[in-house]
């Protein structure tokens, strides 16, 4: 092996295969060796033999048809959109309030507060205080929707009415010439303005009262400031395209439209409140009009319950086996409730002296009901 080195060429010719010429340089005798290596020349031994064949694994070089990374094409930059009006500030300002108070008990706690005031103006109509006839969360919720039903569907027909007239009036406004649109923001905004000052001014004026003319007030002054609000709004849809008057955005237009939203509310709930109170009493009215035409009651009673007898006649029974001592007629149920009866004599007025009886349900009273308007006459000896 060592004594001739003349042999050494001759060994890489003869493991050349057959047919081919032997390879003259270093470089090309060992790529010729290493390619015909893994299957012709197994390893031996039995735990080779029993191994399956092994894999050979893809080399990790960079492929010949997938372009390198630099030669990738790049994605068009998506242009920067130009800061509308506050597009993104309602959203903002939906997740803050949505934060600070939750809708449904908000909506609970209105909803109350207007049945609390229905019924205690239609109440106080008679003298009796709402408190006592002992209501509850569902009486109160109830008596809201009368309260409510009417000014939510003015209040839902004129917002639809507006939303359609903007679609209409914008197109024309686009197209219209500067002049055109400076007198229209003029006008809307001199409109506005004078309706928030009149409407506030009245409303601390009169303040708070039982009428739905009252509401009117607070009314003004939330439409003045929904108008002069849309006076802005139009002011940043319609300027230039290459003026750099940009609407706030951020914290700062979620602020304002919260500013904005708040006045609102607060002049609704006020207008909602004189409203309430005043469908309360206009209800007092029409039940004062309907007493003489409601079906009667007769008030049995084993006790005398000194009733006055201003419109109430009071008999009493002489028979030993009556079981109720004392009748009472000329009286009609304004009301049950809690265990309560509300009674008021059928020729009550307002100024004219009736009393309204309040009696709490027990086993020493007894109602009979008539569906005319008149009772069968008393009998002395039997009631």
């Amino acid at each position: 092996m060592t004594g001739d080195p003349a042999a050494r060429p001759a060994r890489h010719r003869n493991t050349a295969p057959a047919g081919k010429p032997a390879s003259v340089t270093d470089k090309g005798s060992s790529a010729a060796t290493r390619i015909p290596r893994p299957a012709a020349v197994p390893l031996p031994g039995p735990e080779r033999e029993a191994s399956p064949e092994p894999q050979l694994a893809p080399e990790s070089g960079p492929s010949e048809t997938a372009p390198p990374p630099s030669a990738a094409p790049q994605a068009p930059a998506a242009a920067a959109p130009t800061p509308d009006s506050s597009s993104g500030n309602l959203p903002q300002l939906a997740r803050v309030l949505g934060g600070v108070v939750a809708p449904t008990t908000l909506l609970t706690g209105l909803l109350y507060y207007f049945g609390w005031l229905h019924a205690y103006y239609l109440f106080g109509y008679f003298g009796v205080n709402s408190t006592a006839l002992g209501f509850g969360t569902v009486d109160y919720l109830m008596r809201s929707v009368d309260a409510l039903y009417i000014p939510l569907a003015v209040a839902l027909i004129v917002a639809l009415v507006a939303l359609w007239g903007n679609a209409a009036l914008l197109p024309t406004l686009r197209a219209g010439s500067a002049g055109l649109r400076s007198r229209f923001l003029l006008v809307v905004t001199a409109l506005g303005i004078t309706l928030a000052l009149a409407g506030g001014s009245l409303t601390m004026l009169i303040g708070g009262g039982s009428s739905g003319y009252v509401a009117l007030a607070p009314v003004g002054f939330a439409l003045g400031v929904v108008i002069v609000g849309y006076a802005v709004h139009m002011r940043r849809v319609l300027r230039p395209a290459g003026q750099q008057n940009r609407a706030a955005a951020g914290w700062a237009g979620a602020a304002e439209w919260m500013i904005a939203l708040f006045l609102i509310a607060i002049s609704l709930f006020t207008a909602a409140a004189d409203y309430a109170g005043g469908v309360g009493v206009s209800r007092a009215r029409q039940l004062t009009a309907e007493l003489p035409f409601q079906p009667a009651v007769v008030l049995y009673s084993q006790h005398d319950l000194d009733l006055p007898s201003v419109g109430i006649t009071r008999t009493r029974c002489v028979s030993a086996d009556a079981g109720y001592r004392y009748r009472y007629d000329g009286l009609v149920l304004v009301l049950e409730s809690g265990s309560k009866y509300l009674l008021l004599p059928r020729e009550w007025s307002r100024g004219g002296g009736f009393p309204a009886i309040l009696l709490a349900e027990s086993d020493a009273i007894l109602l009979d009901f008539y569906p005319g308007i008149a009772a069968p006459a008393p009998s002395p000896a039997a009631c």
